[in-house]
């Protein structure tokens, strides 16, 4: 079946114009436009995501849970229906679609919105189950990531001294929560409301996970200006809204090293195989961008004063309102 006639699935006319989005890693990503209408079709990856109708049942609850929370400023994409489903398939591909949602900002200049609509997210899933079929096994496991990366031949000292670091922190007594796994700027679109995208990564995890991967996001190897990191923290902890304990608070500077390592890790070991797990990425591609990460984790590591006074202080009484930070 051609693509340009996926949206016909979802009761929507033919597209006239397919434009491929290559921003993402994972999945094929087109701009539709329909009936004089534009919407987002995207293919799911099943090399990645095993189940991929597993997603969309879990992308269903999580648009549930944010259908009861009312108008809370924060919301996800609406996928249209196909019969009883949020997808379709077609020759062995899960394809899913919504309208297009336009954006009045980039989540990358308004880093405290950024952090509001993360947080948020976690409160609003708090309590609720997703089917862990839908990601691959071991999916934000540090520990698997770097045997992965032996067994392929790699070696990184720095980050297998990491690795043990992180274990002493990340334990079984920590409590975990329902989290975005994929909390980036990218991920957040601006505009009437705050809205999460790219919800296929949805999982039960520690906060310090989206923490670390938001913080790793809005602030770059220039550690001279951490005025958006602190934007981003006391947007998190405005949307969490007191949700977390002490002992999560604490772990959260190691969830910017756990999520940069993590990120580096996963580079290395796609430079060493043929098969890649970043889509599009070539071996050199993968290496340079481990080489950048290492470089963000270094500089982590030396701001490390600095940022846990910026969690102190965004989860401390002394944290603003967030209207005062937008």
């Amino acid at each position: 079946m051609e693509i340009r006639c996926i949206p016909t699935l979802f009761g929507l006319p033919e597209a006239e114009k397919l434009t491929e989005l290559n921003r993402g890693h994972i999945n094929r990503t087109f701009l539709a436009d329909c009936g004089g209408e534009r919407y987002v079709l995207q293919g799911l990856n099943r090399s990645v995501f095993p189940c991929p109708e597993a997603v969309m049942d879990n992308i269903a609850v999580i648009s549930e849970a944010f259908g009861k929370a009312g108008d809370i400023g924060v919301t996800v994409p609406c996928f249209i229906a196909c019969g009883d489903k949020t997808y379709a398939v077609a020759e062995e591909k899960v394809w899913r679609i919504y309208r297009y949602l336009s954006a009045t900002a980039t989540a990358a200049d308004e880093p405290a919105a950024a952090g509001l609509a993360f947080g948020t997210f976690i409160r609003v899933m708090e309590g609720r189950k997703l089917s862990p079929a839908a990601l691959p096994k071991g999916y934000h496991d540090f520990g698997s990531y770097y045997e992965e990366l032996t067994a392929l031949g790699g070696r990184a000292p720095r980050l297998e001294e990491l690795k043990k670091e992180l274990d002493a922190v990340f334990t079984e007594e920590l409590p975990r929560r329902m989290i975005h796994g994929d909390a980036k700027t990218d991920n957040v679109l601006i505009g009437e409301a705050l809205t999460v995208i790219d919800l296929d990564t949805v999982m039960e995890g520690y906060a310090a996970i989206d923490f670390g991967d938001l913080v790793r996001s809005v602030c770059k190897n220039d550690m001279s200006d951490l005025s958006p990191v602190r934007a981003a923290a006391q947007g998190f902890a405005e949307g969490l809204d007191g949700l977390i304990t002490a002992e999560e608070v604490n772990s959260l500077y190691y969830g910017i090293l756990r999520s940069t390592g993590e990120l580096a890790v996963r580079y290395l070991a796609d430079s060493l195989r043929e098969e890649k797990y970043f889509r599009g990425k070539t071996t050199e591609d993968c290496i340079a961008r481990a080489e950048e990460l290492m470089a963000q984790l270094e500089a982590f590591i030396s701001a490390k004063a600095e940022l846990t006074e910026i969690i102190s202080d965004s989860f401390g009484s002394s944290r603003l309102a967030i209207s005062d930070l937008l």
